[in-house]
C-alpha cells in the first residue's frame, strides 16, 4: 500500500532505457545514471539524514530503489526491520533527494537486509510497505558485473562497470544478503 506505482512505472522506463554502454562505464558516472534513473539526484555532499546519496549502491547494503508514497516517506522503523536503527527517519532526506518529474512520493535508495526472506523483510517492504523499482546484485563468481531486477526479481537491465567500483568485500556482501532469494535468481544465471 505504500508503492508510488505512477513514480515506479517511470522509473523502470528510466532503467529499461540504460544501455549496456551507460552501465559499463566508470563506476562514480554509472551510479549517477543509476540515481537519475531512480528519481534520486545525486547529493555526495549533503549531510546524512538530509539527501545524502553518496552511500547508494556504493556498499553491500544500499541497493534497493525503493519507490514510496509522500505520506510513508516518513514512517520510522519500529523495530520491525532486524539490524536497522530504531527511528530510522529518512522522510526530510527523501523529500530533499527525489526528483519530482517522476510523480508523486519520493525515492531512496533502502537496505537490501532481510530481502532474502518470503516475503521480504528489508526496509522498503517493511517500514515502508513498498514494492522496491529494482535492486542492484553483483554476479557471482567475481562479482565484476551487476543486474538490476525488479519486486519480483526479474531482469530489468544489467552492466559491467570500470574504476572504482565498491569493493570486493561489498559486492560480495550484497550478493550474499540476497543468495537464495528470488533476487538472486539472475545474478545466479548471468555468467553461466
Amino acid at each position: 500500500p505504500g508503492t508510488a506505482v505512477e513514480r515506479l512505472r517511470a522509473i523502470h522506463g528510466r532503467v529499461k532505457s540504460l544501455t549496456s554502454a551507460d552501465l559499463s562505464m566508470q563506476w562514480e558516472e554509472v551510479r549517477r545514471k543509476l540515481l537519475w534513473a531512480g528519481g534520486l539526484r545525486d547529493l555526495p555532499n549533503a549531510q546524512p539524514g538530509r539527501g545524502y546519496t553518496g552511500h547508494s549502491f556504493n556498499d553491500d547494503n544500499h541497493c534497493d530503489l525503493t519507490p514510496m508514497l509522500g505520506d510513508v516517506a516518513h514512517n520510522q522503523n519500529d523495530g520491525a526491520v532486524a539490524n536497522i536503527a530504531i527511528g530510522n527517519l529518512l522522510g526530510p532526506g527523501i523529500e530533499t533527494a527525489s526528483l519530482p518529474e517522476l510523480g508523486p512520493g519520493g525515492s531512496w535508495s533502502t537496505c537490501t537486509n532481510g530481502c532474502h526472506a518470503d516475503p521480504p523483510q528489508d526496509v522498503a517492504h517493511v517500514q515502508f510497505r513498498s514494492r522496491i523499482a529494482f535492486k542492484l546484485v553483483w554476479c557471482p563468481p567475481d562479482f565484476s558485473s551487476f543486474v538490476l531486477v525488479d519486486d519480483s526479481g526479474d531482469l530489468l537491465n544489467s552492466g559491467r562497470p570500470s574504476g572504482n567500483i565498491p569493493r570486493l568485500g561489498y559486492r560480495a556482501g550484497n550478493y550474499k544478503l540476497v543468495q537464495g532469494s528470488k533476487y538472486a535468481r539472475e545474478a545466479d544465471a548471468y555468467n553461466s
